[in-house]
C-alpha cells in the first residue's frame, strides 16, 4: 500500500499545482459569485441563481479539471519515462493507473469541495437577503458579510499564495488552492451550521453531479494510458456526448425549489446505475497499463 499512496498523494498534488487548476478554480468560484451578485435573480426566487451558478460552475469547471488535468498528468508520467521508473520498484501497472485515477479524483474532490463551499455561503447571503428585503421592501440582495465572505475565498488565497511564494518558497499554485479550500470549507461549514438543512439540502446535488464527472475522470485516464493528448480528449468527448442525455437526471437543481430536496434514496440509485460505467472505464485503463508489450 505504501507505494500505491505515494503515486496517490503525488498525483493530487501534482494536478493541484497545475496552473490550470488555479485558473478554472477561480473562474468557478467567480461564477458562484458573480453572477448571483449582479441581482439577475431578481425575475425569480432569490436563492435560485446563487445554487444554480454554483452548480453550473461545479459541472462545467469541474468536469474540466478532471479530464484535461487527469490526461496531462497520466501523458506527463508516460512520455517523460516516469512510470516506467516507478514499475521497476515493484509496482504493478494496475497498482499504478489505479494510485493515478485515485489521486486524480482526490484533487478533483478538492476542487468541488471548494466550490460547495462558496456555493453555500452564496445560497446563505441569497436567502438572507430575500428575507431582508420581504421586511423592508427593498430590492433583493446578496446578504454584505456573505458576499464578502465569498469574494474573500477568492482573492486572499492570490495575496497569502504570493506571500508565501516570495517568503517561504512555497508552490504559489498549490498553497493557493488549499488556502481556499481552507477557506471554503470553513465558510460553508459555518453556513451549515447556522441554517441546519436549509443549506445542507445542497449536499446530495453535489454528490449527484459528481457521478457523471467520476466517469468522465475515469474515462480519461484509461484513453490516456494508450492515446495521446488529444486523442484522450477526443475519445473522452465522445463519452460526454453519450452522457448529455442522461445529464438531467444527475442535475436535479429544481429540486431544491420551494424548499424540496432530492431524496438519499434516488442518490442511492444514482450510485448504483453509476458505478458498472465507472468500474468498466477503470477495468479497461487496467487492460491498456497490462499491456506490457507496446509503448502508450
Amino acid at each position: 500500500m505504501r507505494p500505491f499512496l505515494s503515486i496517490l498523494k503525488a498525483t493530487a498534488l501534482e494536478i493541484l499545482s497545475e496552473p490550470l487548476t488555479l485558473l478554472v478554480l477561480l473562474a468557478a468560484l467567480a461564477l458562484a459569485v458573480l453572477a448571483p451578485a449582479f441581482h439577475y435573480h431578481q425575475f425569480g426566487d432569490p436563492t435560485r441563481m446563487a445554487r444554480d451558478a454554483g452548480f453550473s460552475a461545479l459541472l462545467t469547471c469541474g468536469s474540466a479539471v478532471a479530464v484535461f488535468c487527469t490526461i496531462r498528468a497520466f501523458r506527463r508520467e508516460i512520455e517523460s519515462g516516469t512510470m516506467d521508473m516507478a514499475l521497476a520498484h515493484a509496482v504493478s501497472r494496475s497498482s499504478f493507473f489505479l494510485a493515478k485515477a485515485a489521486g486524480a479524483f482526490l484533487a478533483y474532490l478538492v476542487f468541488a469541495t471548494t466550490v460547495l463551499g462558496v456555493t453555500m455561503v452564496m445560497f446563505e447571503g441569497a436567502a438572507i437577503g430575500g428575507v431582508i428585503a420581504k421586511r423592508t421592501g427593498d430590492i433583493a440582495r446578496i446578504f454584505g458579510p456573505c458576499l464578502a465572505v465569498a469574494v474573500a475565498v477568492i482573492v486572499v488565497p492570490l495575496v497569502l499564495g504570493a506571500i508565501l511564494n516570495r517568503f517561504a518558497r512555497c508552490r504559489f499554485v498549490l498553497s493557493a488552492v488549499f488556502i481556499a479550500l481552507a477557506l471554503a470549507t470553513s465558510a460553508g461549514i459555518v453556513c451549515g451550521v447556522i441554517s441546519g438543512a436549509f443549506v445542507l439540502r445542497l449536499v446530495p446535488v453535489v454528490l449527484l453531479i459528481t457521478l457523471p464527472t467520476a466517469v468522465l475522470l475515469a474515462a480519461a485516464a484509461a484513453f490516456a494510458t494508450r492515446l495521446k493528448a488529444n486523442a484522450a480528449a477526443a475519445a473522452v468527448g465522445v463519452v460526454l456526448v453519450l452522457l448529455v442525455p442522461m445529464i438531467g437526471n444527475y442535475y436535479l437543481v429544481d429540486a431544491l425549489a420551494r424548499s424540496g430536496s432530492v431524496p438519499w434514496h434516488y442518490l442511492a440509485l444514482a450510485v448504483v446505475v453509476t458505478l458498472p460505467a465507472i468500474i468498466a472505464f477503470l477495468l479497461l485503463g487496467v487492460g491498456f497499463a497490462a499491456r506490457t508489450g507496446e509503448r502508450p
